[in-house]
């Protein structure tokens, strides 16, 4: 009899009102006792994850926004067990990118269940800090260093829980504002080092954020490639290139075009486009880092690579 464990957020979401759910359709479908791990915010679900394995569960069950998931497929990755989502973030950008059910907790329960498996990349990241200490952590989404961080850290939670994605935008302003670029060595899967001095730094496994916002027009979560885009804009004309390719020319206008015109935009000044299986940054100052939406505060350097087929998802079939 197969066994599902579920890790939930308890700021998001309560037992109870999952189990109401999720108690009669396990029961329908034939399935065991139900595990239940609660995060902390120490603890956001990593280790609940690895024990879930541990014990042999058959599903891993992810409640909670994206950094629940994201801490969940770090605890999963490489495990074979399967992970299934009941999104209740703000962004959910996993779940959006398998196309899985937002508002609908009976479906994603039904999917969790009854749904069919397909393996995905996994980003993995080992990255030091400024006082030496390494660490390595995991993503399903990407991983963003310069601007991208400085929203993540300077966005309001309160506000965040109010209107949603728009409270980004007040953090981007702000960020916007100040203007600041940074100046890092790069090198792409060992070969020669480079210097660059940009905006900020997206490295993916997904390419589209939401619904229409295309930041890495190429990226596939199976391919066994991350993709890397680096905005370096000039000015206000700058940013607003950035806006149209990233919300128009990207989503629309790319596939019109021949492979000439798309290597011409991959090299453009305000965004160029790399893909790779593994990319070494090595920063001059210390900057942020965020990981599918979490801020993760300060490194000095970072290894990114892909881990392909490393995480086993259920989607509907």
């Amino acid at each position: 009899m197969p066994t599902a464990a579920v890790i939930f957020n308890p700021t998001k979401l309560e037992r109870p009102d999952l189990a109401a759910v999720l108690d009669p359709a396990a029961a329908e479908a034939g399935w065991g006792e139900t595990a239940w791990f609660e995060t902390e915010k120490d603890s956001p679900g990593t280790e609940q994850a690895r024990e879930a394995v541990e014990q042999g569960c058959d599903v891993v069950i992810a409640v909670g926004g994206d950094g629940t998931v994201r801490a969940v497929v770090e605890g999963l990755e490489g495990s074979g067990v399967p992970l299934a989502l009941i999104p209740q973030g703000t962004g959910n950008l996993l779940a959006h990118h398998l196309a899985l059910p937002i508002d609908d907790m009976s479906a994603a329960v039904d999917i969790a269940l009854n749904g069919v498996t397909r393996d995905i990349d996994v980003g993995i990241v080992d990255w030091t800090r400024p006082d030496g200490e390494k660490e390595r952590h995991a993503f399903a989404v990407m991983a963003g260093m310069g601007l991208d961080a400085q929203i993540m850290s300077s966005t309001d939670e309160d506000l965040k829980k109010r209107v949603g994605v728009l409270a980004y935008v007040q953090a981007g302003a702000v960020a916007l504002l100040k203007g600041r670029r940074m100046t890092l060595q790069y090198r792409i899967d060992g070969g020669e080092p480079k210097i660059t001095k940009v905006h900020t730094v997206l490295v993916g496994n997904v390419g589209t954020v939401g619904r229409n916002v295309t930041l890495m027009p190429d990226a596939s979560i199976d391919d066994g490639a991350l993709d890397v885009v680096a905005a370096r804009p000039v000015g206000p004309f700058g940013w607003l290139a950035i806006a149209w390719r990233v919300l128009v020319d990207n989503g629309f206008l790319r596939r019109l075009k021949s492979s000439r015109m798309r290597e011409r935009d991959d090299n453009a000044k305000e965004l160029r486009y790399l893909q790779c299986a593994h990319i070494d940054l090595n920063l001059r100052e210390p900057e942020e880092i965020e990981l599918d939406g979490d801020h993760f505060g300060e490194i000095r350097s970072a290894s990114i690579e892909v881990a392909r087929n490393a995480l086993a998802v259920k989607i509907a079939g």
